[in-house]
């Protein structure tokens, strides 16, 4: 038996052995403040939010672990959450208490964890009913928790928010946020301001009712205000939609926000519009395919950008908004950076949303690009599908240039450490569609493929000089997770498996290690008793042998099993 495997035992028998046994005592608590959240970014110890911090970054300062001794980077513990999956959950570190996620179609399970040895403190399983909607019965997953004071607050599968005692897992509270009926469902990890627990929906782009962005009383899970990102019959943008289709147009919320404490904005991406089918819905579609800056205190739009009007591709404009002081030609910029599916890094002013700049970062690019000027979409002649009409191809594919896997954003070299993809489509329309409740609202046929050799490349994009400085090269499509450190590394996972640590400044490779489970869940790193620790998520991607199934080159590389783990890092003795 190899090492690993003694490891995977050893640690899969304190598993199963602690699960029957009493509790362990749970570290000293340190109640997570506001003004520890407003401060994470000076807290290197601790991982206390789902990106590190409000900026979006998740950029470690943590430097004990740098080029000159990556090598000796060894596994220390396994945990096992005891699912099977598609993980994407990024764990939250307070003091040495880890706590993560997992989810089955069955159920949302939180684990508090020792993060020193692995040893689990307690549990909380939330069963969830058997007629959720139909994207949640095809794509049942959870990021992550938010921390606020004494409590793990969480999203859920049927559409609730749960707030959980973080020393022992009891429940505290719970909300219904919206009728699960309606394809509604919590997937990304809540964020926590100010005493407000903000949270997004997902399912509308695929199910059809209107997303949201809702705010909670962290003290007590009642709500504050909600905004939906397609507006309502006679609100300013509903001109943009024919007759009712604003009704069930999407737009899901599916990534945690970032917030600017100085603008009081929280920053948002919003999804495609439904169904993909674009004939059906004619007009720009507003606030679909869009960036949003949203007022903390009363939930209205300041400014909005949209990527994309009418959108035909679900190139959904959901990822992180990166909140950046980014310097060009001597000028600094107050901006909102982000890396889409679309293929372009998108740079915006974070006060009044004015289009700055777009660059690509994939070469895969063939449905068109933004407008110099305005930065508004324009598409390609001929590329787009037509209902009823034959298959069209077009780059990149439906996953993106880049998809829901986070971007990550190091202050030290002003790279934005994008995992993308060079993949295509062939993709058709069906016939008209009717819209049905709680039944998927898409209308398309799909079939991925790719003409390059390395699909994956994790690509560094100097945000300042607006270029790609290098890139690192990967056989199958990066569907995994980044993280970069003050330690001038940056660790990506691939669906094979396999975990990489690179130098941030110029790609080389310098460590790997294989978790034996494709990697999809976060990268984070933290410190306890002033030792550095490396936690990756792995179990998951399962979806990649639906998306990639039929290109044999790849078949070999997806074939691997699923299990739930988290993999901690640290230096050798």
């Amino acid at each position: 038996m190899g090492t690993f495997s003694r490891v995977v035992v050893a640690a899969l028998a304190v598993f199963f052995f602690t699960l029957t046994a009493a509790p362990a005592p749970a570290a000293e608590w340190r109640d997570v403040t506001s003004d520890r959240l407003l401060g994470a970014d000076g807290d290197a110890a601790n991982w206390l939010m789902h990106n590190r911090t409000y900026s979006g970054w998740r950029f470690s300062p943590l430097d004990q672990i740098n080029p000159g001794n990556v090598k000796k980077l060894v596994p220390k513990w396994i945990f096992a959450g005891g699912t099977l999956g598609d993980q994407q959950t990024t764990p939250v570190v307070n003091d040495g208490v880890m706590f993560t996620t997992s989810t089955a179609l069955a159920f949302n399970r939180v684990h508090a964890v020792n993060a020193v040895t692995g040893v689990p403190l307690w549990r909380h399983e939330r069963k969830i009913p058997d007629d959720v909607g139909a994207l949640v019965r095809l794509i049942p997953h959870n990021r992550g928790v938010a921390l606020y004071k004494d409590r793990v607050i969480f999203g859920t599968l049927d559409a609730h928010l749960v707030a959980l005692d973080a020393k022992t897992g009891k429940q505290v509270w719970e909300t219904k946020i919206a009728d699960y009926a309606d394809g509604y469902f919590v997937s990304q990890a809540p964020l926590v301001v100010k005493g407000k627990v903000v949270v997004g929906m997902a399912g509308p782009g695929e199910m059809g009712p209107r997303g949201f962005v809702e705010a909670f009383d962290a003290e007590t899970g009642k709500s504050q205000w909600r905004w939906y990102s397609i507006p309502a019959a006679g609100e300013p943008g509903s001109e943009t939609w024919t007759a009712d289709t604003w009704k069930i147009g999407g737009a899901a919320v599916w990534h945690t926000g970032t917030y600017d404490p100085a603008t009081n904005l929280l920053y948002f991406g919003t999804g495609n519009p439904a169904p993909w089918i674009a004939d059906m819905r004619k007009g720009d579609n507003l606030y679909s395919m869009s960036a949003v800056a949203l007022d903390l205190d009363t939930g209205k739009m300041k400014w909005f950008h949209q990527y994309l009007a009418n959108e035909p591709f679900d190139y959904d404009t959901v990822a992180e908004h990166h909140v950046i002081d980014v310097v060009r030609n001597g000028q600094t910029l107050k901006a909102v950076v982000q890396a889409n599916k679309l293929g372009y890094v998108y740079t915006l002013d974070r006060e009044n949303g004015k289009f700055l700049s777009a660059a690509p970062f994939i070469k895969s690019l063939t449905w068109g690009k933004p407008d110099p000027v305005t930065g508004k979409g324009v598409e390609n002649p001929g590329i787009r599908p037509t209902m009823g009409g034959p298959p069209v191809e077009v780059c990149p594919s439906l996953l993106g240039g880049t998809g829901w896997q986070p971007k990550v954003y190091n202050p030290r070299t002003t790279f934005l450490y994008i995992p993308s993809n060079e993949f295509c489509m062939r993709y058709a329309y069906v016939a008209d569609l009717s819209y049905k409740r709680g039944q998927l609202f898409t209308g398309n046929t799909t079939e991925h493929f790719t003409r390059a050799e390395q699909a994956g490349v994790l690509r560094a994009f100097d945000v300042s000089k607006n270029t790609i400085a290098w890139e690192w090269s990967n056989r199958t499509p990066l569907v995994s997770q980044t993280l970069t450190t003050g330690g001038d590394l940056v660790f990506q996972g691939t669906a094979e498996g396999k975990v990489v640590a690179l130098n941030a400044r110029n790609g080389q490779e310098l460590w790997s290690f294989n978790i034996g489970t494709p990697q999809s869940g976060g990268i984070i790193s933290y410190a306890v008793d002033g030792k550095q620790y490396v936690a990756v998520v792995g179990g998951g991607t399962l979806r990649s042998q639906v998306w990639f199934g039929k290109e044999s080159k790849w078949t070999d590389a997806l074939k691997t099993n699923y299990s739930d783990i988290v993999v901690v890092f640290a230096l050798g003795e």
